[in-house]
Order: structure tokens, then C-alpha cells, then sequence
């Protein structure tokens, strides 16, 4: 199998310009944001362009969820393709995502500054930055059948080339969060998001406190609580740090680098206190 890499910045038309490639090099599939394609149709993935949140999105398109990278894997032996395009912003993006796909590092590297002409690379640029508008290389159809379609604001399919896909579509796409800008949340109000998913926990009896302190890209958590009395310390322990840690990346988009659990009573069925 060899691969291709397609690298350039956000914005700049590799998903746009990704068929003509495919088709000058004769290449079978194209793997796009998370996306595993193949003459048109959506084999394998979904689409980190359908995520709410830049950071869930960043790991889509990385392959950084082992069930998903499993899928793909598996889809990827059964075409077992000659040829397979890669699209990202850096090579060492595009480096990651074989590694975690299994596929041969890149053996050509094509910068899609060569391919495409300054006037075209501005005008995909504008319509990312002024519209929040992103291109996937494949029918609207397609989204829809792949039940992609409920998480994105706008939809329009657009012309494409025909010796390429029968359709000869392809979709632009505004995602959600390509109207968001910039995101801040006030530590008050992540304080009381956290208190309200730990006291949802079946295992917490009472939360006692959280504090907060900010990394770089990240936040490390420290949380003091009772808990019930039918979980065990450890198993307080690791439930806590996993459950917040996702429940926080999917509502908000904010990494969580680490919890720490002090557990500070464990609650009797007859509400008497066990401290610890």
C-alpha cells in the first residue's frame, strides 16, 4: 500500500481539491477528517466536522478513540487498498493518524500550496474564516444516509467532477462550532458544572469540595467527597477520574490532564458515617 499525504494549513482547500488528486494518482481511498472514503461513498468513520467542540473534533480527525480506530482498521483490511490519500495540516499530523490506522508511513508528500493557486487557497481561506464553511468530498447524500446530517447547521452540494464520483457532487458544510469563535468559560461556572455531574454519580454520597487549578491546554481537578458504601475505594477512584474527565471533554471541550479523589467518609446503608 502507499500512501499519500495532502498537507497544508486549515482552510486552505485539501478537502476541495483532495478528487483531482485522487484522480491524477489513480489513489482508491481518501481518509478526510475522520472519514474513510471510497469513489464517493462514506465506508468507514464520521466526520469530525459534525462535532460541536474543536477539541472532540481534533481527535476524530486524529483517530484518537480506539473503537473508532478499530472500525476503520477493520474497513481498511477489507478494501485492502493500493493506494490511499491522507489529508492533514502538518505531516507529523498525517504521520499520527497511520500510526494509529496501521498504515505505512507517507512515501509522497504533496503541499497543497503546489497544487492549488494563490487565488483559489485565499478563497478557501475567506470561506472558512468569514462563513465557517468546510467542503467534505462526498455527495449530501451520503451525510444524510450516514446519519451525519443532524449535527450540522448548513448544507449545500455543489458540483463536482465527473470522471470522479457517479454523483458528481460534493458537500460544503458549516459545522456548529465554526460559529462559536472563541469559547471562555469562567472557572465559577466549570466549578458548578463539575459539582452538578459528580453529585450525578450513583456512587457519590456527598461532594465536600472541588478545586480547580489551570494547565497549559487543560485543567487538573481535585475533588473531596463521601461516597456510598456499595463501591469501593478503588473503583470510586478510577470511576470518578474517567466519568469526568469524558462527561467534561463532551460538554465543554475542556481536556481534563488529571483528578485527584480524596474520599473523605463512605456512607452506611443506615446513613452513618465511616471516615477514612
Amino acid at each position: 500500500m502507499k500512501v499519500y499525504a495532502v498537507i497544508g494549513p486549515s482552510g486552505t482547500g485539501k478537502s476541495y481539491q483532495a478528487p483531482r488528486i485522487a484522480q491524477k494518482y489513480g489513489i482508491d481511498c481518501i481518509i478526510d477528517d475522520g472519514l474513510l472514503i471510497s469513489k464517493g461513498k462514506i465506508i468507514a468513520g464520521r466526520s469530525a466536522k459534525a462535532e460541536i467542540n474543536k477539541i472532540r473534533a481534533a481527535k476524530i480527525a486524529l483517530f484518537y478513540f480506539p473503537e473508532e480506530r478499530e472500525v476503520l482498521k477493520k474497513a481498511l483490511r477489507e478494501l485492502a487498498p493500493q493506494k490511499i490519500m491522507v489529508l492533514g495540516v502538518s505531516l507529523p499530523m498525517v504521520e499520527k493518524i497511520c500510526e494509529h490506522l496501521e498504515l505505512p508511513p507517507p512515501e509522497e508528500i504533496i503541499e497543497i500550496e503546489k497544487i492549488a493557486s494563490p487565488e483559489e487557497i485565499e478563497l478557501a481561506l475567506s470561506a472558512r474564516e468569514n462563513e465557517g464553511k468546510h467542503t467534505i468530498p462526498v455527495p449530501l447524500i451520503e451525510l444524510q444516509r450516514n446519519n451525519l446530517w443532524r449535527n450540522l447547521m448548513d448544507a449545500v452540494p455543489i458540483n463536482i467532477w465527473r470522471w470522479f464520483y457517479s454523483s458528481r457532487e460534493k458537500t460544503v458544510v458549516r459545522p456548529p462550532f465554526s460559529y462559536l469563535g472563541k469559547l471562555v468559560i469562567s472557572e465559577k461556572v466549570l466549578l458548578s458544572l463539575i459539582h452538578y455531574l459528580l453529585c450525578c454519580f450513583p456512587w457519590m454520597e456527598e461532594v465536600r469540595g472541588v478545586s480547580l487549578h489551570r494547565l497549559e491546554g487543560g485543567i487538573e481537578l481535585t475533588v473531596s467527597c463521601v461516597i456510598s458504601s456499595d463501591f469501593s475505594l478503588s473503583q470510586v477512584g478510577r470511576l470518578t477520574q474517567k466519568s469526568l474527565r469524558e462527561e467534561l471533554e463532551n460538554l465543554v471541550g475542556v481536556e481534563v490532564k488529571a483528578v485527584h479523589v480524596n474520599i473523605e467518609g463512605i456512607a452506611r446503608k443506615e446513613e452513618q458515617l465511616v471516615y477514612v
